[in-house]
């Protein structure tokens, strides 16, 4: 009896062992691909000054509107071809904002694949890994930064709007723990050097 009540909890931790794995395999695939799913916005200040600080939220501001006049992309593909044939003008739209603050520094725009940490919107958390984003650096980009999804949601809500449900589940759902997972994976396994991809 005794050996039957141990082959009977051996299959059960057994059991449980696989599912929790299999749990967490789907919550890395899931993480995977909200990353692979969504591009971002990147803003780096000059610097930590209130000046370059209250500069890089005009820059912001002016990169936004110019956003929700001009960006017509449905899928991420559509919206980071727009952003490679647009950095030029998204670099003068960033230079105007600044010039009218009296602002001569350099902007650089460029499309890289980077590493975010896990981030906490009011509308919902995006995992850490690695993303491809839209990044404006002004001047040397050493300042504190301002990040955002620019596909799905031009920087607003994403919730509902990725194809899969598992990745909406993800994104705006509060599965701290699923978050934690994928965070403490992509933690220790992601590339931390940016990649260049168009700029």
């Amino acid at each position: 009896m005794a050996l039957l009540c141990l082959g009977l909890f051996l299959a059960l931790a057994l059991c449980g062992a696989w599912q929790t794995f299999a749990w967490g395999r789907t919550q890395l695939d899931t993480g995977a691909l909200v990353c692979a799913d969504t591009l971002r916005l990147h803003i780096r200040a000059e610097s930590d000054s209130i000046a370059s600080q209250s500069a890089k939220l005009h820059v912001r501001d002016a990169v936004l509107a110019y956003l929700d006049t001009a960006c017509p992309a449905r899928s991420k593909p559509e919206a980071v071809a727009w952003a490679a044939q647009h950095l030029f003008e998204l670099q003068l739209t960033a230079r105007h904002a600044l010039a009218r603050l009296g602002i001569r520094t350099p902007v650089r725009v460029q499309l890289v694949n980077m590493y975010f940490d896990t981030r906490r919107y009011a509308s919902g958390t995006l995992p850490a890994g690695r993303y491809d984003a839209l990044r404006i650096d002004l001047g040397a980009g050493k300042g504190r930064n301002w990040w955002c999804v620019l596909y799905p949601g031009l920087c607003r809500s994403a919730c509902g709007s990725y194809a899969r449900p598992a990745e909406n589940d993800l994104v705006c759902g509060n599965y701290i723990l699923r978050l934690r997972l994928v965070e403490w994976v992509q933690q220790r396994t992601a590339r931390r050097e940016d990649v260049v991809l168009v700029g």
